[in-house]
């Protein structure tokens, strides 16, 4: 399934709208664009620049068009989204993965210039320390064909009655690269080995995250000091309702004299899977993924995902 939200309020991507696409890796996969370079020049018979190339988009089943979507070096190693894809199934398969059982989910900018592809892993990958709700074990993949971002390849959990996203924290489970180089079913093997062998000590972690207990106190305390400062008044302020009540919501009074947990809100909607109250460390890393998962840029929500376990180290230091 294709969809495109709506380009005013739905997420972007260095602010280029993002098409989602749902389904298994291959129906997926027919909704990636393809590219090709072409000479950087003014047209037919004129000069053509000596160091440069122009990626072109190719026609699509939406647009009958090419589009030229990025100028880059002549030693530019093009990596295609559909390569990715390849290399990611193969990875699998050698980890006797089969990727008819895993489904896929591609965010895909306006042009297709950029693509982040998450590879959701079958079900006995997946946990629910809160005894209910999912987390499935996925691969996650970035790559541009225009160098506006290096490939990333890495392992996280998916959470899929609010669909927040937590990283694996260990950086062996992770892999950037430029593109300097071609793209090597190893690259995304290792992380995928590594990731499966660090999501065993993630579930022990998780464990010990839900019964580590955390007062109101100690909440407050955090949201108005660690949270507050990494990432401003506005997403404590909401944090702290969203864990003492379960909903999201927005500031509506003064913000003078005033603290992130006791500004006046006007409460929205109730979030999916959310405790109520949260009461453990589990729980308030959920209400940060949903907080993470609600930024419109792509880039930032991977950025605020990244920072969620640096921020709970305060909480985890309470008794």
């Amino acid at each position: 399934m294709q969809e495109t939200p709506n380009a005013d309020s739905g997420p972007k991507w260095f602010n280029s709208p993002v098409t989602i696409c749902n389904g298994s890796i291959e129906e997926v996969k027919k909704h990636i664009p393809d590219f090709e370079r072409q000479a950087f020049s003014l047209g037919a018979g004129m000069p053509e620049h000596k160091r440069l190339e122009t990626i072109i988009r190719k026609p699509t089943q939406r647009d009958p068009h090419c589009i030229p979507v990025g100028v880059v070096s002549k030693e530019y190693v093009l990596i295609l989204h559909a390569q990715v894809v390849d290399v990611a199934m193969r990875a699998l398969e050698e980890h006797q993965i089969d990727p008819a059982t895993v489904q896929a989910t591609a965010r895909v900018t306006e042009y297709g210039e950029r693509m982040a592809l998450s590879l959701y892993l079958p079900d006995k990958y997946s946990i629910a320390p809160d005894g209910k709700h999912k987390m499935a074990l996925s691969l996650e993949c970035f790559n541009s064909v225009d160098g506006s971002s290096r490939f990333r390849a890495l392992m996280g959990w998916f959470r899929f009655v609010c669909s927040n996203g937590l990283i694996i924290g260990t950086t062996k489970s992770d892999i950037h690269r430029r593109h300097v180089g071609d793209l090597d079913v190893a690259d995304i093997y290792d992380v995928l080995t590594n990731g499966l062998r660090d999501s065993e000590a993630e579930k022990e972690n998780f464990e010990k995250w839900y019964k580590h207990s955390i007062s109101i106190d100690q909440l407050t305390e955090w949201v108005d000091n660690d949270l507050k400062k990494l990432w401003g008044f506005k997403a404590a302020a909401r944090a702290f309702q969203i864990a003492t009540t379960g909903r999201d919501a927005d500031i509506t009074g003064n913000y003078q004299d005033k603290k992130p947990s006791n500004i006046t809100v006007k409460h929205k909607m109730e979030i999916p899977g959310a405790a109520r109250p949260n009461e453990n460390l589990f729980d308030i890393s959920q209400t940060l993924a949903w907080i993470a998962k609600e930024r419109r840029d792509l880039s930032e929500q991977l950025q605020w995902r990244e920072q969620i376990p640096e921020l709970l180290k305060p909480l985890q230091e309470c008794r």
